[in-house]
C-alpha cells in the first residue's frame, strides 16, 4: 500500500507538460504495436496466398488447355465422319478398306504406328494387310492367334482396350500383355472389328501424339464402321459373283469373261506385257450327250469346270464361253507359258474318270484348245479369241485331244503365200 501511495504521489508531483508527454508516449506506443501486429499478420497473410491462386490458375490453364484439346479433337472427328462414312460404304471392294481405315486414324491420333488386321476364316489367325511404321519383319505376312499378345487378346475377347486396361488386367489375371510384343506392335490402343459377335479384324494404333479423352470411343466407331464395310464387301462380291457366274459350272460366264479381257488388255498396253487366252470345248460332247442324257452331259460339264478352277492359278480368270466350250484368261503369260498351262489342263481332263468316258471315241473324255497372246496374235479380245479358237480348230483337224498355240498372222500369211507359189509353180 505505501509502494502505491508512493506511485500516486509521484504522478501528482510531475510537471504538467511532462504528464501528457507520458501519457502521450505511452498511447503513441501502443498505437504502434496495434499496427505492428495488423501489418506483421496481413504479411504472414499475403505470403500464405499466392501459391494456391498459382496453383488454381495453374489448373484452370491446364483445363482449358485440356478442354480445347477435346473440343478441337471431337471437332476434326465429327467432321471427317461423315465424308468417311460415305466413302466406307461405297467402297465395296475388300481391299480398299483398310487404307481408307489408316487414313483418318493418322489423321485424328497422329499415331507413329497403324496396324490393321483382317481375320483368315480358314486359319483362324489374324494377318496383317495395312500398316504405318512397321518393320520389315512385321510387314512381311504377320500372322497373330487369337489370345496372343494384346492384340489377340482384344480380338478373342471383343473389346476395345487402351494401356491402362491392359495393366489392370496383367493385374488381375497375370497374363503378359506387354506393349511391345515378340512382332515389334507398339500398342497403346487396340480395337476389334465385330461383326454378329465374330471378329472380323483389329485395329492396333501405338505412339499416339494426339491423345485425348474420348479416343477409345473415336476408335471403336471406327473399328465397327470398318467391320460393317468389310461385311458388306463380302456380300456384294456374293451377289457380283453370282450375276457373273454360269450357275452350272461355277466359273463365269461369257459376259464378264469379255470386259475382264479387255481390262487386261488395257492393262497389258500400258505395261508392255503379255496376255494370254486359252480356248478349248470337249471332243465329242455331243456324242456323249446323245449316248448317256443330258444329265449325264451336265456332270461332266460340272466336273470339267472343276478340274479348271482347280488348276489355274489364283490371278487367272476361267469361264464357260457356251456349251461345250470354256475360256482361260492368263495375264501376264506368254505364248510359250500359256501353251505349257493348256497342256497341263488337257493332261489333267483326259485322265480323269469321267463316268461312261469309254463310251467314247477316244474311249476318254478329252479336250481340243487354242492359244492366243496380246499383241503378237491380235491387239483387241475379239482378235485374240478369233486367234485361239482356229488354233483350236487346227487340233481338231489333227485328231483332237491336243492343244495349239496360235501363229501370228504375218508368219501364217507367209506360209500361206509360200503354198501357193509352189502350188502355182
Amino acid at each position: 500500500m505505501d509502494q502505491l501511495s508512493r506511485i500516486v504521489a509521484f504522478w501528482h508531483d510531475l510537471p504538467q507538460p511532462w504528464l501528457t508527454a507520458v501519457v502521450l508516449g505511452a498511447g503513441v506506443f501502443m498505437l504502434l504495436q496495434v499496427i505492428r501486429r495488423l501489418f506483421a499478420g496481413s504479411a504472414r497473410h499475403d505470403s500464405r496466398q499466392p501459391a494456391p491462386v498459382h496453383d488454381r490458375i495453374r489448373e484452370f490453364q491446364k483445363t482449358i488447355a485440356r478442354l480445347e484439346g477435346e473440343n478441337a479433337a471431337l471437332s476434326s472427328f465429327f467432321r471427317y465422319l461423315p465424308d468417311f462414312t460415305k466413302e466406307i460404304n461405297s467402297r465395296m471392294d475388300r481391299r480398299s478398306i483398310p487404307p481408307l481405315l489408316q487414313k483418318v486414324i493418322d489423321v485424328l491420333l497422329g499415331p507413329t504406328q497403324i496396324m490393321i488386321f483382317q481375320m483368315d476364316k480358314s486359319t483362324g489367325v489374324l494377318k496383317l494387310v495395312q500398316q504405318k511404321g512397321a518393320t520389315e519383319q512385321m510387314a512381311r505376312g504377320m500372322q497373330i492367334a487369337l489370345g496372343e499378345g494384346r492384340i489377340g487378346y482384344v480380338a478373342e475377347h471383343r473389346i476395345t482396350m487402351a494401356t491402362d486396361d491392359f495393366i489392370r488386367e496383367m493385374r488381375q489375371t497375370g497374363q503378359s500383355l506387354d506393349a511391345s510384343d515378340q512382332f515389334g506392335c507398339n500398342t497403346e490402343l487396340c480395337a476389334p472389328m465385330v461383326h454378329k459377335e465374330e471378329t472380323s479384324g483389329v485395329i492396333s494404333v501405338g505412339g499416339i501424339t494426339r491423345h485425348n479423352k474420348y479416343e477409345k470411343n473415336m476408335l471403336t466407331l471406327l473399328a465397327d464402321l470398318g467391320s460393317i464395310a468389310l461385311h458388306n464387301s463380302v456380300l456384294f462380291s456374293r451377289t457380283q459373283e453370282m450375276a457373273n457366274c454360269d450357275g452350272l459350272t461355277n466359273l463365269y460366264n461369257k459376259r464378264f469373261f469379255l470386259e475382264r479381257l479387255g481390262e487386261e488388255i488395257r492393262q497389258a498396253e500400258k505395261g508392255h506385257h503379255p496376255v494370254s487366252v486359252f480356248i478349248f470345248d470337249l471332243d465329242n460332247f455331243k456324242h456323249y450327250n446323245d449316248s448317256q442324257g443330258h444329265q449325264a452331259g451336265d456332270e461332266v460339264l460340272k466336273i470339267t469346270g472343276q478340274i479348271l478352277r482347280d488348276t489355274v492359278r489364283p490371278d487367272d480368270l476361267p469361264a464357260r464361253y457356251g456349251g461345250e466350250e470354256f475360256i482361260v484368261i492368263w495375264a501376264r503369260t506368254s505364248k510359250d507359258d500359256g501353251v505349257a498351262a493348256a497342256e497341263r489342263i488337257r493332261r489333267k481332263v483326259a485322265e480323269y474318270p469321267y463316268p461312261n468316258r469309254e463310251s467314247q471315241p477316244l474311249k476318254i473324255i478329252s479336250l481340243s484348245g487354242g492359244v492366243a497372246t496380246f499383241p503378237d496374235d491380235g491387239r483387241t479380245g475379239a482378235d485374240l479369241i478369233k486367234a485361239a479358237d482356229a488354233a483350236l480348230y487346227e487340233a481338231k483337224r489333227d485328231g483332237r485331244n491336243r492343244v495349239y498355240g496360235s501363229k501370228p498372222k504375218y508368219f501364217s500369211d507367209e506360209l500361206e503365200g509360200s503354198a501357193s507359189k509352189s502350188n502355182t509353180g
